[in-house]
């Protein structure tokens, strides 16, 4: 009866929604009976002026406080009361607030958490309270389950009354001694929020009531052992969200912290069995992490691609919509932000981070290339596999009451209030004026579905998630215990949400919950780990219910699997390292297990072991940059071009069988030699000659034998963004080898008559027999105009002439060539088996341009090889046989998926580049599609910086928030701009078909975190299968794009038939988490190694196993 009930009861709910195949179904305050409304009353004494936090809004905690099978409700309120709903079934609550004794005591109430504290078999509820100057209506509030649907409030009999402003909770046992102890997120105030931020020496100033804790249980009663166990915040510590996972796989749960404003997170590492006074956390977050958020807010920690390792999210502010970014965008202050890294602080972006945990204990931050790194003001994020197919959705919570964030409002309205309170400061109470004018930004929620291959698509709307609101606090739980997970939802200023889950009825797929039995002192199995392995796919979750923003969670672990309807097998860890397992599972069930049935004991592995690569620093080899400043002479760069370097060339120059090599130099510092010795080390040769041109930037070259003597000659192309247009510091230099040089001291002369006037900043230089004449000719490619980008630079043709003498034959060889584009690189290879080399460039904003060598002469052929749209940002080719049919493939990289900007054919980015001020000066004005429409890049402020008309054209930023490139500039203006597009950001592998050209091939998502600009291909695994090895970065980026680091050497293992499988960071043993700017292999007798060139740093060197 009570199914059939339920059944009827759902069917009422969904032919009431407008969307009968939406998955979740949002129920009124009228059927469910919970009319909870965290109403904000801002006309009394405190508001957002005084309290930093007046709109953040409140919790939820979801448990089943009476055991009866069915989760309850607890809902906290800033300036209400607290509200306790019993589940009655079927979507049907009573409000038992009085009657349990959770509405006494309020104060302003943030996070809420229900776990068992005393050991009793029953939930605990534990509140954090904040915001008030008086101390003990700020101490936190301990609800001590009676059994009998009341609650006695005890924290400080249990020494839980921590009286600091405090966010949120939560239970773990950090000591594995297993009991449940306490971690307590505090935030600082007001007086901490404007103008002392970048101030170093506050990071060392501490107070108690704004400082995380950590409560040790002993016995029922809590110790404050933070100092002790390594915990610290300091008076700039916001902290609004907490974590509780294993990250590092090693069975000790660590705590990651995220923190407001520019104090950066924190992520505390348990160290495990420690001796004598040795802390038991250490925070690590700077070796973990490249980026971070800035405001960072809600958080969550779970393995959302099914590898094993959990992976972490924290929530920001940035948009999706173009008008909501312009109209919170001002100008970039490049140079605040490297100083706010210099005085102690970290890189900070304001957007949501995505932070993929690699299984080498780093993280490689994946949120933009994921689709959810812009969600506007985002609270709660909680990962779940809400449609059951056996992959974490997300589901986040965001709007603000108010946003005071908005420029119009801050630099207009706020301006006016300011003057208003000059004029009649003793009459006037400017608060109310200042309040009344805010905006408001209420958004819909978000919900993103798992695709499984690292992306999420949004289905907000899809899946009934339509209503405009401010939400907060959420949690998720089987409420009506058909299997799938629905979700609470803590409204502000509006009552608070019911979302039914139809995954039922809408799909086929099955679930499986566990429900764990920790024992006496765990009962909830706090801080357990689940596997599921269901036809080969890893299915995780660790048993830590608090999550998202001030809520917890169900404790009972739901997984979807799909349409499978048995588990192959489910593995069990509890805390105290015991594990059990068990075979061919049932679908569709609550399982309960026991930690009284683990009688193995599990062991935890080193992920490290035996990888392909070990990495080492070298020393003595390092490239050292000039601190020249881009943005300062165009301040509409996409990034810094003045960090080329270095360039790694390698040969064994003095024959002895070892191979040496050169390393180009910044401007101001010596291009280096280094000779191999017998050992495989590496000694500087004592040469001068390379100093006498440390005004050049040496950024490419290569090692060939230019006059047929048959030694090594070195080539050396100078470029560069910090000199003028022509400079002769821009001229590049041949280098002969006398052959007498021996050992260390090989000798090198600069042939001054060698290379014709060459005055480009160049991107490559590559050698091959153009006119088959027997000697070796150059395709030298222009890289950038230095402070002009983006116009065209020149590109040449140089022919030998047989004595190392060369002449500039471009327009004779192909005049196409000489203005063809940015190249950043080339490769010759004889392509129609002619035995004539033919050659492929690329580069910025270029298509992958293909040229058929015909009796010394090119031909431009690309749309015989080329089929599709092209043009992109590419930065590197490699050209290897790869599936092993005679031919050479191609690798090319590019910049990656992992950004703000999404291109294709038809939504391309551009660049349109004129002298708009008739100053001298070009100005490079990007734009990329937002919502179906192409918007310049820039903010007000940063695009009138250049071309102060901008601002008298667009009186405020709501005019310019909706404005197109057309919008901006009048067709007049317009006229004689030039226009660049790139259609395509995918690094990609081109499959050689012959007369066919070149078959696109997907690489694996990992080729895709960052920009590829090292690539080297071989058989690193000893399969007999060439695999591919591709690193990159750059941190030298705009703000609005943040660093792109998320590449810490990928490895991608071949099968010899065009396809490839990424090697975990822990298998391949790379952490390449630097400039990278060149990669080698260097043969140190019947050894492969690889050599890692870094701009501004020590060189790598890469061993294989």
């Amino acid at each position: 009866m009570r199914k059939l009930l339920l059944a009827l009861f759902t069917l009422v709910f969904l032919n009431s929604c407008k969307d009968n195949n939406a998955l979740f179904t949002e129920l009124s305050d009228s059927d469910t009976g919970i009319n909870f409304r965290n109403t904000l009353f801002e006309d009394g004494p405190l508001n957002v002026a005084n309290y930093i936090y007046f709109y953040n809004g409140g919790g939820v905690a979801v448990g089943d406080i009476n055991n009866d099978g069915l989760q309850d409700i607890l809902f906290t309120g800033n300036m209400v009361r607290n509200r306790l709903f019993l589940n009655k079934g079927n979507f049907q609550f009573e409000d038992i607030t009085k009657k349990a004794g959770v509405d006494q005591m309020q104060g302003w109430c943030t996070g809420a958490t229900m776990s068992d504290v005393n050991n009793d078999g029953k939930l605990d509820i534990y509140i954090c309270r904040s915001a008030d100057i008086n101390p003990d209506r700020r101490k936190n509030l301990l609800f001590i389950n009676n059994g009998d649907l009341s609650f006695t409030e005890k924290a400080d009999e249990y020494g839980l009354a921590d009286n600091g402003y405090s966010t949120m909770a939560s239970f773990l046992d950090y000591d594995k001694d297993g009991d449940l102890d306490c971690f307590i997120i505090n935030h600082s105030i007001q007086k901490y929020t404007a103008g002392v931020q970048d101030n170093p020496e506050l990071r060392k100033e501490r107070n108690p009531d704004y400082a995380s804790k950590l409560y040790r249980n002993d016995n029922n009663h809590f110790t404050n052992v933070s100092d002790q166990e390594g915990i610290f915040s300091n008076v700039l510590t916001f902290g609004l969200g907490v974590t509780v996972s294993d990250f590092n796989n090693d069975g000790w749960p660590d705590i990651s912290v995220s923190n407001d404003f520019n104090e950066p997170d924190y992520f505390f590492e348990n160290n495990g069995n420690v001796t004598g006074a040795s802390p038991r956390f250490t925070e690590k977050l700077v070796q973990k992490m490249d980026n971070i958020s800035l405001y960072s807010m809600g958080t969550d920690a779970a393995d959302y691609d099914n590898d094993g390792n959990v992976d972490l999210l924290t929530l920001d502010m940035m948009p999706e919509d173009n008008k909501t970014i312009k109209m919170h965008s001002g100008p970039e202050n490049f140079d605040k932000f490297q100083f706010l890294f210099r005085q102690g602080f970290y890189y900070q972006f304001s957007r949501n981070m995505l932070q993929r945990n690699n299984g080498d204990g780093t993280f490689s931050e994946v949120g933009q290339l994921a689709g959810v790194s812009n969600t506007d003001w985002s609270w709660a994020g909680l990962f779940s596999d809400f449609d059951k197919d056996g992959f974490k959705d997300l589901f986040i919570t965001n709007g603000y009451v108010k946003d005071y964030t908005e420029m119009d409002f801050l630099k207009y309205s706020v301006d006016r209030v300011i003057k208003s309170m000059a004029k009649d400061s003793a009459n006037v109470d400017p608060i109310p004026e200042y309040l009344r004018k805010m905006p408001k930004n209420e958004t819909q929620n978000y919900a993103f579905r798992n695709k499984g291959d690292g992306t999420f698509q949004k289905m907000s709307n899809e899946w009934g998630f339509t209503t405009k609101g401010v939400s907060a606090g959420a949690a998720y739980a089987d409420l009506d215990n058909d299997g799938d997970l629905d979700l609470i939802v803590n409204n502000t200023n509006a009552l608070a949400s019911i979302y039914k889950n139809n995954a039922e009825l809408v799909s086929k797929n099955n679930y499986l919950s566990v429900k764990l039995d920790g024992g006496a002192t765990n009962r909830f199995g706090i801080g357990a780990k689940v596997k599921l392995y269901c036809k080969g796919q890893l299915m995780y979750q660790e048993q830590s219910p608090v999550r998202g923003f001030q809520s917890s969670n169900d404790p009972v672990l739901n997984f979807g699997v799909g349409e499978n309807t048995t588990i192959d097998s489910l593995i069990v860890i509890w805390t105290n390292d015991s594990y059990q397992k068990l075979t061919s599972v049932k679908t569709n069930q609550v399982l309960e297990v026991k930690i009284a049935d683990a009688k193995n004991k599990w062991v935890y592995q080193n992920q490290k072991s035996n990888p392909i690569f070990t990495q080492s620093n070298l020393a003595n080899v390092i490239h050292k940059e000039n601190g020249f400043g881009d943005f300062t002479v165009q301040s509409l760069l996409p990034n810094y071009f003045s960090r080329q370097g270095p360039s790694i060339e390698v040969a064994d120059i003095n024959n002895d069988g070892l191979d040496d090599f050169f390393m180009g130099g910044a401007k101001g510092e010596a291009s280096q030699l280094f000779i191999q010795n017998k050992n495989n080390t590496f000694s500087k040769a004592n040469t001068s000659v390379f100093a006498q041109n440390a005004g050049s930037e040496d950024v490419a070259g290569t090692f060939f034998d230019a006059d047929n003597d048959g030694d090594k000659d070195l080539y050396v192309a100078a470029g560069g963004y910090e000199f003028e247009a022509n400079d002769p510091l821009l001229q590049d230099r041949l280098y002969l080898n006398d052959g007498k040089g021996n050992g260390s001291s090989p000798r090198y002369t600069l042939s001054e008559s060698a290379l014709p006037k060459l005055l480009t900043s160049k991107g490559c230089v590559k050698a091959a027999d153009i006119d088959s004449d027997g000697d070796l000719d150059l395709f030298v490619g222009g890289r950038i105009v230095p402070r002009n980008y983006p116009v065209t630079p020149n590109s040449y043709i140089l022919i030998n002439d047989g004595r190392g003498n060369f002449a500039d034959n471009t327009q004779k060889v192909c005049a196409s060539l000489s203005q063809i584009g940015m190249v950043t690189d080339a490769v010759w290879m004889d392509l129609n088996n002619d035995k004539q080399q033919d050659l492929i460039v690329v580069g910025e904003w270029m298509p992958i341009k293909v040229f058929i060598n015909s009796k010394g002469k090119l031909t431009d052929k690309s749309e015989e090889y080329i089929h599709f749209a092209s043009t992109g940002w590419w930065s590197k080719i490699n050209a290897t046989d790869m599936d092993g049919d005679g031919d050479l493939d191609l690798t090319i990289g590019n910049c990656g998926l992992n950004t703000q900007f999404k291109v294709n054919e038809k939504e391309p980015m551009t660049v349109h580049y004129k002298d708009f001020m008739d100053n001298g000066s070009i100005v490079p004005v990007l734009s990329y599609y937002i919502g179906g429409v192409s918007y310049p890049m820039a903010s007000r402020d940063d695009l009138s910086h250049p071309i102060p008309f901008i601002k008298k054209k667009f009186t405020d930023y709501k005019s310019y928030s909706t404005a197109t490139i057309t919008d901006v500039f009048s067709p007049e203006e317009l006229a004689n701009a030039k226009v660049l597009k790139a259609e395509i950001m995918q690094t990609l592998y081109l499959e050689n078909q012959g007369a066919k050209g070149f078959k696109a091939h997907a690489l694996p998502m990992e080729a895709q975190y960052a920009p590829v600009t090292g690539i080297i291909a071989d058989d690193f695994d000893n399969d007999g299968k060439k695999d591919l090895l591709l690193a990159g970065g750059n941190t030298w980026t705009r703000i609005k794009f943040g660093r792109y680091l998320a590449n810490h050497g990928v490895l991608l293992l071949g099968d010899g038939k065009n396809n490839f499988n990424y090697a975990p960071q822990s298998k391949s043993g790379l952490s390449l988490r630097s400039n990278i700017r060149s990669v080698q292999t260097i043969n140190s007798g019947k050894i492969k190694r690889i050599i890692v060139g870094v701009n501004d740093g020590e060189a790598l060197m890469l061993d294989r196993k």
